[in-house]
C-alpha cells in the first residue's frame, strides 16, 4: 500500500481509500494515479500520461483534465498532492511506501524565486479561484490577470500559485513588484532583476531576457500593473510570442488586454447575510479573516476567541463584514481598530469614519497603508472626466442602473454617452463592482471607496483657512491632500499630470 496523507492506494489491486472507504474512481483516473506514481516527485508532461494512458487513440486535452480533477476529488484534504505545472504538466507529491527505483528526484532542483515573495498567509475562501487559475494556466493560457479593487487579495492570491510551485520544486517562479516603479523606462530593469539577470550595464533589451527565459522558462508574476498597463502590456506580449514555455500571472485594476489573456475578477469575501444563525456567521470567510485577525493583535483575546464570543458578539462580526463589504484589506485594519474599541465601539463608529481605516501592518505598502491612500493610487490613473463621474455616483446608496446614474449625472452637463463611456471604464479599472440579473447589468460602489470620496467632498465644501502656515507644505502630502490635489489640478487629455506624479513620489 502507498500513502498519500490520508489516501492510500493499492497499485496490486487498483484501489484507493480515503480514511479507510474505498473511493470509486474510473480505469482512466488510475492509469493516471499510476503514472504519476512511478513518476513521483518529477514533472509528467500532459503528452506522457497521454501517451500512457490512450496508448493507440486521440484524445483531447480536457479529458485529461477532467480524469485530474476526478482524482482529486476522490482525495480529499491530500488533493494538493497533485500539483500542476501550468502549461506542462502534473507533479505528484509525498508518498510513503514506494520501492526506491519509484521513488524519483525532484524534476527541477533548485529551482527558485530570485525576488522573495510577499509572505505567506493561509487564504480563506479562494480554493476555488486558486484551482480555476491553475486549470486556466495548465490548459495553455499565457497570461491570466487578477482584476479587482486595491486591498481585495490579489497579490496573495498569486504569491500563493507561485509559493505552490516553488514548494514543488517542479519551475522557477519570476516575481516583478511593480507598485515602487515610477517610469515606463525601468521595466526591463524590473525583469532583469527578476530573473537573475546583470542589469547594472545598462545595455538592456528584450532579446536578452527572452534568450535567459528559453533556457529557464518559467510562471512570471508581474504584481501592480494597473499604473504600467500600457507598457507592461507591451513587453509581457514580446516575451510571450518569444517565449511560449513562459505562462504569467499579473495582479492589476483593469485588464492588460493583449493576446492569449485571460482576466479573472478576484472579489470580496464572501459575507453573512442578514439575520442568519451565529454558526453561518463564523463560517463566512469574511468573519474568520476578521477573527483572525483579531485573535493574532489582541492580548486580551484567546487563541480560541471564537468560543469566548456571544450570539450578540458574533451579531456584531457580522455586521462588520457587511459594511466592510467583505474587503481583506478594511477587515484587517478594521480587527486592529477593535482591539482598542471593542466590536460595540468599533460598529459605531464605522457610520462616520470608515475612511479613517489604516493598516494595522507597520510594514505594509504606502498604497495599503490607509484607505484613503488605496483610492489615491487608483484616482491617480482617472481622467478628469472619470473623476467627476466616479465623484457624483458617491452620491448614490446601493446598487444602481445605468438610466438612475445618467439621471443623477445630468448637473455635470456631461453628454450622456460620454458618462456611459466613464461608467465602463470605472467598472473596468475595480472603481465600480458589476452584477448581473439576466440581460441587466447593475452597479455600486464599495463601501470604502463611497465614504473616502464623501469625504472629499465634505472637505471641499469645508472653508479654506487662507492662513495656514506655508512651512507646512515642505511636509510630505497625505492621502487626502493626495486626493485632493488630483481633484484641483486641471489635467490634459490624457487625464494626468506631472505634478500629479511629483505629488505621489514624494508621497510614497
Amino acid at each position: 500500500m502507498i500513502s498519500l496523507g490520508q489516501t492510500m492506494i493499492s497499485r496490486e489491486h487498483r484501489d484507493v481509500f480515503k480514511d479507510g472507504v474505498a473511493m470509486r474512481i474510473g480505469t482512466r483516473a488510475f492509469d493516471i494515479l499510476d503514472v504519476l506514481l512511478r513518476h513521483q516527485g518529477q514533472l509528467v508532461s500532459k503528452e506522457t500520461i497521454l501517451q500512457s494512458v490512450w496508448p493507440d487513440t486521440v484524445v483531447e486535452e480536457n479529458n485529461l483534465q477532467v480524469h485530474i480533477s476526478a482524482l482529486r476529488k476522490a482525495m480529499g484534504s491530500d488533493r494538493e498532492q497533485i500539483r500542476t505545472v501550468p502549461g506542462r504538466g502534473y507533479v505528484l507529491l509525498g508518498g510513503e511506501g514506494l520501492d526506491p527505483e519509484t521513488r524519483a528526484p525532484s524534476a527541477l532542483q533548485g529551482v527558485s524565486c530570485h525576488h522573495r515573495l510577499p509572505a505567506r498567509v493561509a487564504l480563506l475562501g479562494r480554493q476555488a479561484l486558486l484551482d480555476e487559475v491553475s486549470t486556466t494556466l495548465a490548459e495553455g493560457c499565457a497570461l491570466v490577470t487578477l482584476i479587482g479593487p486595491g486591498g481585495v487579495g490579489k497579490t496573495a492570491l498569486a504569491a500563493e500559485l507561485g509559493q505552490t510551485l516553488l514548494d514543488a520544486g517542479t519551475t522557477p517562479v519570476y516575481f516583478v513588484p511593480l507598485a515602487q516603479l515610477q517610469c515606463a523606462e525601468l521595466l526591463l530593469d524590473a525583469f532583469y532583476s527578476a530573473v537573475g539577470l546583470d542589469c547594472s550595464s545598462g545595455d538592456l533589451d528584450a532579446q536578452g531576457l527572452i534568450r535567459h527565459l528559453q533556457q529557464q522558462p518559467g510562471l512570471i508574476i508581474l504584481d501592480n500593473c494597473e499604473h504600467l498597463a500600457e507598457s507592461v502590456a507591451g513587453l509581457l506580449e514580446v516575451i510571450l510570442r518569444g517565449v511560449p514555455a513562459v505562462r504569467a500571472i499579473a495582479t492589476s485594476r483593469e485588464p492588460l488586454r493583449i493576446a492569449g489573456e485571460r482576466s479573472l475578477q478576484v472579489p470580496p469575501l464572501d459575507i453573512p447575510e442578514l439575520n442568519t444563525s451565529p454558526e453561518i456567521i463564523l463560517r463566512s470567510a469574511a468573519a474568520q479573516l476578521f477573527l483572525r485577525q483579531w485573535r493574532a493583535l489582541d492580548s486580551h483575546l484567546p487563541a480560541d476567541g471564537d468560543a469566548q464570543l456571544d450570539d450578540y458578539s458574533v451579531e456584531l462580526v457580522g455586521e462588520i463584514c457587511r459594511r466592510l463589504d467583505g474587503m481583506p484589506l478594511a477587515l484587517e485594519m478594521a480587527a486592529a481598530r477593535a482591539c482598542i474599541l471593542g466590536l460595540y465601539q468599533l460598529v459605531a463608529s464605522l457610520d462616520g469614519s470608515l475612511h479613517m481605516l489604516s493598516a494595522s501592518l507597520r510594514t505594509a505598502p504606502p498604497r495599503q497603508q490607509t484607505l484613503q491612500a488605496s483610492l489615491a493610487w487608483s484616482l491617480r490613473l482617472l481622467g478628469r472626466e472619470e473623476r467627476t463621474v466616479l465623484r457624483r455616483l458617491a452620491e448614490l446608496d446601493g446598487r444602481f442602473t445605468l438610466e438612475r446614474a445618467c439621471d443623477a449625472l445630468q448637473r455635470t452637463r456631461l453628454p450622456r454617452a460620454c458618462i456611459m463611456d466613464c461608467i465602463v471604464r470605472l467598472a473596468t479599472k475595480s472603481l465600480l463592482m458589476v452584477t448581473a440579473q439576466g440581460p441587466f447589468r447593475f452597479y455600486r460602489m464599495l463601501a470604502a471607496t463611497r465614504a473616502c470620496l464623501l469625504t472629499l467632498s465634505a472637505q471641499d465644501a469645508a472653508p479654506v483657512d487662507v492662513r495656514a502656515p506655508r512651512a507646512q507644505e515642505c511636509d510630505p502630502p497625505s492621502a487626502l491632500a493626495t486626493l485632493q490635489s488630483i481633484r484641483a489640478v486641471p489635467v490634459g487629455p490624457d487625464g494626468y499630470h506631472a505634478r500629479h506624479q511629483r505629488a505621489l513620489a514624494v508621497g510614497r
